[in-house]
């Protein structure tokens, strides 16, 4: 028996459904974090070199709020680079 017209038995795998919610919900997040994050030090720096008080400007940040703003826009860089790693 010759098995040449045979077709391929091998069981071939769905295409993806596309990008999962969570995904979209951590680049939302990032988004919005890198957004709130570079307002806030324009606005800073604006008022730093608007003001014209010879260097009373002062300013206070947040740690906690500048670390969560940070870890939100680390995340979603790093599940952009994960994903497009992913794809090749």
């Amino acid at each position: 028996m010759s098995r040449e017209g045979a077709g391929d038995k091998k069981t071939k795998q769905a295409p993806a459904a596309g990008t999962p919610i969570w995904v979209w919900v951590i680049y939302g997040f990032g988004i919005l974090a890198a957004t709130v994050f570079v307002s806030s030090a324009l606005f800073t720096f604006g008022a730093l070199y608007l003001s014209d008080t010879g260097g009373g400007f002062s300013w206070r940040a947040s740690i906690p709020a500048i670390v969560l703003w940070g870890v939100l826009i680390l995340a979603a860089v790093i599940t952009w680079i994960v994903r497009r790693r992913q794809r090749r």
